[in-house]
């Protein structure tokens, strides 16, 4: 419930809602793959929440770290304290743009891009990555995926680790979106 009333601070405090709708996701599905020679390495979340503003195309990802769930527990007792550092990176978070985002009142399935910043491990990069948006009968998802080298991040991964984790994974993001009235007074006024 925090990370949704975070959510609705950030879009509130830069002024990118008032009286309009915008689109929720409490439950955005986030995963990720990495493929190397020893083993293949998969987690998944659905602990994201992520919001779109249909005016400005403005979209807000924020995933809790620790809610990736892996096969073994060991994998993700490495991942959150060797190479996340969870507890001192708690979360990520994507704060960006839609370029082409079409009307979401309009049925279809619609090429989109979307560029912005990701904050990974406290270390922000801008990335542009291909994506989807369905919009059938009022129901808003979105669909993207895209690379991640943890090295741009600031993950260090073991020389002796080499062979079992990729320096680059592949991310997967699913979200489903609610709109949500917004009935507030433009402080501006």
């Amino acid at each position: 419930m925090k990370i949704i009333i975070l959510v609705w601070a950030i879009l509130c405090s830069n002024q990118l809602i008032y009286a309009q709708d915008v689109y929720v996701s409490r439950d955005a599905k986030i995963s990720f793959y990495s493929s190397a020679p020893i083993e293949d390495i998969e987690a998944k979340t659905d602990k994201a929440v992520s919001a779109i503003n249909p005016e400005t195309g403005t979209v807000f990802f924020k995933v809790p770290v620790q809610s990736f769930q892996f096969e073994r527990e060991l994998m993700q007792e490495h991942f959150n304290s060797d190479y996340m550092e969870s507890d001192k990176y708690p979360y990520a978070e994507f704060k960006g743009k839609i370029l082409n985002l079409p009307a979401l009142t309009t049925n279809g399935t619609y090429a989109i891009t979307v560029e912005g910043q990701l904050t990974i491990h406290g270390v922000p990069k801008a990335y542009k990555a291909p994506g989807t948006i369905e919009v059938k009968n009022g129901q808003v998802k979105a669909t993207s995926t895209f690379n991640v080298r943890l090295a741009d991040h600031n993950i260090k991964i073991p020389t002796i680790l080499t062979r079992n984790i990729a320096e680059t994974v592949e991310v997967n993001v699913n979200a489903a979106y609610q709109v949500q009235q917004e009935t507030g007074n433009n402080p501006g006024q």
